[in-house]
């Protein structure tokens, strides 16, 4: 069952990437080889056989272990998906963003894919009733109107030039189109058949329409404030009179009796039963004493669900039996449009009610009213959440703006699994300590420390508890020290007491990077002056007593990052020099001038990148749109230029790299600039973020490419690609290990993955697997301890010294503030 729900949950990726079934079984699977022999054993396969196919294994436990309540990740979106749909038989989802895709909700595979080359995003799926055709309108007013039988679609231009297209409808026979003031038929061809104009002079907000005499409007004032809204229903041709109400709303499947609250009642909810001549009010069904921001019926139509600011109200229909369930506090319920907010939905048997706030799940106990468990479920907000309680089903599906869809099982939400370690945002940037397994990572909010040998984040470091902006991070070799950009400041860590020892001001930091053996740091900032013009403050402090060595200023264009020699001696500047662009020389350990170099050679092009060549340290490459400029700061000379080179080198120098954005990937051979291996063809696939780099032993290329999500590592000697890895989240940021055995990760989700590269020609490869702590439980536990023991230690240090040193902890009069730790 292990193995079954880990390929169910791989299952996407599996079925467009069979070769990453190693992979796949290791990352999720890995937790569970101590208890059961038989999973230890396929492991092992999967280590000494499954890098025959894909050459890249995790180093440790990165992906979601099966067992747990989550059920399926539905992942082939490469945009948000505001829009999904059970179909009436409950055997498919489809799905919408910039294109439909329907999911087997037995199985989990992907059925069909259509991608009608819109420009926009869909939302508002809607399909209809028998199951044949789907319509969904995007954000710039186009509409698809989709055959699910025959994947022929139909795509329509907004029908009303001066309005945009706010929602469509379906029916077994027509198509709908509206807007604030208008609708428009179509045939199930897309056809036009008529057009309505609104008979209610105020802005429709949404629709419900059976035939051009069963239809009904809600309508509001067009400000978001005023929550006063109208009906107006026409049944059999006959016009009901106009039913004022305010806040919320909803109805039952046969639109016969809806739900709502009237002025004469107050926040209380009411239920109007359909006349034959308009809505007549029946009863109040609960009071209520919260304002309510949605109301929505059950799947079965037994219980109305209310959000409010705080929480969720829950009423029974007949006999109006309350349960009131309280969000933690600080979260709140916000209103993301009129009669829409976040949704909450019950479990089979009203046992639980399960809601989606921000990108968590909360699930509580409904008649103790308690909150029982809050499941870390999405990395992007939760879009929509719909209840699948029918039959065997007791799950709830979730929708976000990740990407992805899942499918959650009820029944399995309180079992136990083994998380990942992972930031509430994105990576940003990797530092890695060269000889220490530790990997720094740049967060928004936060530096994140983590340990490589157990995939754990040991630490956050943020100096400002609340409300931090970092920017930038690095560690030094000896990893001892961490020095970070951080809301207008520099700040120096020491990494094992976890305290600032060093902080000083320096606003609008662009670079921050190490010099002479890791003895200062080199910060660079950008100022525009009144006049317009755009300087750089370049200041380099001694680490990590954060004195300043020197400081330079000088005039830019656009900013462009400061470039060293590879002998380490001398500091590279993109400058000006009047109206033209220029290179300013310093002495690195100084910062004295040696001299400025006009730039000018043939074929001249604006720059982006100043890449040093590790062979020769008097030179270096301008590299444009086009290609590399050489020229020798010594000589003050333009050497040559190199066609097609994109600034990534081997550290021998011998080698470059040409990835264009629209594919293919050429080594280039940097003496004579010629292209001497074609690695991936170029093939016409759209221009998407692509990341390419050498691995530090230069025995690998590495190739990312944002639009497929993977990464492909071609062995240098031969050019054979060994691995193609897909990752599980848009990739952001990558660095290698000093030893060229290891890549680190850095994704979207917030996920710091460590890959080994696990090339089958490599000798010793499976017993450097078999080594690692994830596959050996005692040297698993021995790091844990090691762990453990280091900041006990640390602990020690800092309750000795803080019984020692005096009650203040600094003179007032330092500046910058000096922290000893």
């Amino acid at each position: 069952m292990l193995v079954a729900d880990a390929l169910r949950l791989g299952g996407a990726i599996l079925s467009q990437y069979p070769d990453m079934l190693a992979p796949q079984l290791i990352g999720r699977l890995l937790p569970e080889m101590e208890a059961n022999p038989h999973v230890k054993s396929l492991l092992e396969q999967c280590d000494a056989e499954g890098i025959e196919h894909c050459g890249l294994l995790p180093s440790y436990h990165c992906c979601h272990t099966p067992g747990g309540p989550l059920k399926y990740s539905l992942e082939g979106h490469q945009f948000a998906v505001f829009g999904f749909c059970l179909t009436q038989d409950l055997r498919y989802i489809v799905s919408v963003s910039n294109k439909f895709i329907t999911w087997d909700l037995s199985t989990s595979d992907l059925t069909r894919e259509v991608i009608p080359g819109i420009e926009g995003i869909m939302q508002d799926l809607v399909l209809s009733p028998d199951n044949k055709y789907s319509i969904a309108h995007t954000n710039n007013s186009q509409t698809v109107l989709l055959n699910m039988l025959t994947s022929e679609f139909f795509l329509l231009e907004n029908p009303m030039t001066e309005e945009r297209v706010i929602g469509t409808l379906l029916s077994d026979t027509c198509a709908i189109i509206y807007s604030q003031r208008a609708w428009v038929v179509y045939t199930l061809r897309g056809e036009e058949r008529e057009r309505v104009t609104s008979p209610v002079d105020k802005p429709i907000l949404f629709m419900d329409f059976k035939t051009t005499k069963d239809f009904s409007l809600v309508c509001w004032s067009g400000d978001f404030d005023n929550k006063n809204l109208l009906m107006y229903t026409v049944l059999g041709g006959q016009i009901f009179p106009i039913l004022e109400f305010h806040s919320v709303m909803t109805w039952t499947k046969s639109r016969e009796w809806l739900y709502l609250c009237t002025a004469e009642h107050g926040e209380d909810v009411c239920v109007y039963k359909r006349g034959e001549a308009g809505w007549q009010m029946e009863r109040v069904v609960a009071e209520n004493d919260v304002k309510l921001l949605m109301l929505h019926l059950t799947h079965d139509q037994n219980h109305l669900i209310g959000t409010f600011m705080l929480g969720f109200q829950v009423w029974e229909t007949e006999s109006g039996q309350a349960w009131t369930l309280k969000l933690p506090h600080g979260i709140r319920n916000i209103s993301t449009q009129l009669l829409k907010s976040n949704s909450c939905v019950l479990s089979k048997g009203y046992k639980y009610a399960v809601a989606g706030v921000r990108k968590n799940l909360y699930v509580w106990e409904l008649e103790s009213q308690e909150l029982l468990k809050v499941l870390d479920a999405h990395f992007g907000r939760i879009i929509d959440l719909v209840a699948l309680v029918v039959g065997s089903w007791n799950s709830v599906i979730t929708s976000s703006l990740d990407r992805t869809v899942k499918v959650w099982n009820i029944n399995n939400i309180f079992e136990q699994v083994h998380v990942i370690d992972r930031h509430e945002l994105q990576v940003d940037d990797i530092s890695l300590a060269p000889h220490h397994p530790l990997a720094v990572t740049v967060t928004r909010n936060c530096v994140g420390i983590w340990n490589l040998r157990l995939g754990k984040l040991v630490s956050k470091l943020a100096d400002s508890p609340l409300g931090a902006i970092v920017t930038h991070a690095a560690i030094t070799n000896n990893a001892r020290y961490i020095v970070s950009t951080e809301s207008g400041n520099v700040l120096f860590w020491n990494v094992h007491a976890e305290a600032v020892v060093y902080k000083t001001e320096q606003k609008n930091v662009h670079q921050l990077m190490l010099l002479d053996e890791d003895t200062k740091v080199v910060t660079v900032s950008k100022v525009s002056h009144e006049s317009g013009e755009l300087w750089c403050c370049l200041v380099t402090r001694s680490v990590p007593s954060g004195a300043p060595v020197y400081q330079l200023d000088y005039p830019i264009r656009s900013f462009r990052e400061v470039a060293v020699t590879a002998d380490g001696l001398f500091l590279v500047i993109p400058s000006v020099d009047g109206i033209k662009d220029a290179l300013i020389i310093y002495h690195a350990k100084t910062g004295t001038l040696v001299h400025k170099m006009p730039l000018k050679y043939p074929a001249f092009k604006d720059f982006h990148l100043v890449v040093p060549l590790p062979n020769k340290p008097t030179q270096v490459a301008l590299i444009d749109p086009d290609k590399g400029n050489l020229v020798d700061i010594r000589t003050k000379k333009f050497v040559r230029s190199i066609p097609k080179w994109g600034g990534k080198v081997s550290r021998d120098g011998r080698y470059g790299l040409y990835a264009p954005a629209r594919g293919g990937l050429e080594l280039v051979e940097l003496r004579h600039g010629t292209s001497v291996k074609t690695l991936i063809p170029r093939v016409a696939e759209g221009v998407f973020s692509v990341i390419c780099l050498f691995t530090r032993t230069d025995e690998y290329v590495l190739y990312y490419h944002g639009g497929r999500k993977t990464i492909r590592v071609f062995r240098l000697s031969d050019g054979r690609m060994i691995a193609n890895y897909r990752v599980q989240a848009e990739l952001t940021a990558i660095a290698g290990s000093e030893d060229g055995r290891t890549i680190v990760l850095g994704t979207v989700d917030g996920c710091l993955s460590s890959l080994t590269i696990a090339d089958p020609t490599r000798p010793g490869i499976v017993d450097y697997l078999t080594d690692l702590p994830s596959r050996n439980p005692k040297k698993y536990k021995e790091e844990v301890a090691r762990q453990g023991r280091s900041l006990k230690q640390v602990v020690n240090m800092i309750m000795l010294t803080n019984r020692l040193k005096p009650s203040h902890h600094h003179s007032s009069s330092s500046s910058p503030q000096q922290v000893s730790a």
